[in-house]
């Protein structure tokens, strides 16, 4: 036996006793010990950074629960293997291998380990969770998000599970290449060195739900009736899955084109202009040049709304042309 290993086996035994002693964790009584033990946890993390030559359980633990402040220092100090080297890319060690040295190191105090199905180590540099990368994407969305008029919620982030950043000094920022929207949205995040350059780039997602009042019939409305103030309410709809195809309850004259029903939204698509001109009424065609302006008496062959077109024929030749409707008495070509 090595006296590294004899230093590490009475290292393991008088740390075990200090848990004993300071949290009565192995008492006489089974059943008592079982209660004990779940009063203190080490959660190993999922990615750590080294800062010395060999990795500590110190670096890459987080400790819970009920354990002395010296028993914290003394288990924090246990160092495990070698640290990679520091010019490597992170290494990776599986659950079965940190269950195995864990187990040689800490004993039955295995058992109080939470350990994830990897761990990620790097030496030097520094490493961002998860939980850490989400508050910083959160902190730039939300100005954008109180920019969007309406109640909103940022969801299902779609993040890596860590960022490691090679030196302490590296910065990171959050980039959009649009606006932020109801719905799925991507986003850029750039781990930046101390000079601006931009160093790596990790794709990322968020879903934003944005809560607005859109318009919504009082009763069922039916195709070609007249879109009245009256047979409007205004309802909260979530617009991530509307977009801008809700009518926003603007413009008019409308009138419905896809019948609607009562506290639905009222789409775009569902309504057309108004009609002021109706099959059979007699307009006046009016055509347009640079030069030159002409009118003549026309009739109408089809409804149609300010800035739609409709088939008209002039009463004296009988020839039909399509022409564009400017008010209830015009229509016009060019």
């Amino acid at each position: 036996m090595t006296k590294a290993d004899f230093i590490n086996m009475f290292r393991r035994f008088a740390l075990m006793l200090a848990v004993v002693v300071g949290v009565t964790v192995f008492a006489i009584i089974p059943a008592s010990a079982a209660k004990q033990n779940s009063d203190w946890r080490i959660k190993i993390k999922s990615a750590a950074v080294v800062s010395g030559p060999r990795v500590t359980l110190g670096d890459i633990a987080e400790f819970y629960g009920d354990l002395p402040k010296q028993t914290k220092a003394d288990l924090s100090a246990v160092e495990l293997w070698n640290a990679p080297s520091r010019k490597r890319k992170p290494v990776r060690v599986n659950r079965n291998k940190l269950r195995v040295i864990l187990q040689h190191y800490l004993g039955e105090m295995v058992r109080n380990c939470i350990i994830p199905s990897s761990l990620t180590m790097q030496s030097g540099g520094k490493v961002m969770s998860q939980e850490q990368l989400k508050r910083a994407v959160v902190k730039v969305l939300t100005s954008q998000a109180e920019r969007m008029d309406g109640d909103y919620k940022l969801r299902d982030f779609q993040l890596p599970d860590y960022l490691f950043f090679k030196d302490v000094m590296d910065g990171f920022r959050v980039k959009f290449p649009q606006a932020l929207e109801p719905g799925n949205n991507n986003f850029r995040m750039e781990v930046v060195s101390v000079d601006g350059r931009v160093l790596r780039r990790v794709s990322g997602t968020v879903f934003v739900d944005l809560w607005k009042p859109v318009p919504c019939p009082v009763r069922p409305i039916n195709r070609k009736e007249l879109i009245t103030p009256d047979l409007i309410t205004w309802k909260s709809k979530n617009m991530a899955h509307l977009g801008n195809r809700v009518w926003d309850g603007k413009g008019g004259p409308w009138r419905v084109k896809i019948p609607v029903g009562t506290g639905q939204p009222i789409m775009r698509s569902s309504i057309e202009p108004a009609p002021v001109i109706a099959r059979g009424d007699k307009v006046t065609l009016m055509f347009r040049s640079e030069h030159l302006k002409l009118t003549v008496p026309v009739e109408s062959l089809e409804d149609g709304g300010v800035g739609q077109t409709v088939t008209v024929r002039n009463l004296q030749s009988k020839r039909k042309v399509i022409a564009t409707v400017i008010n209830a008495q015009t229509v016009q070509v060019k």
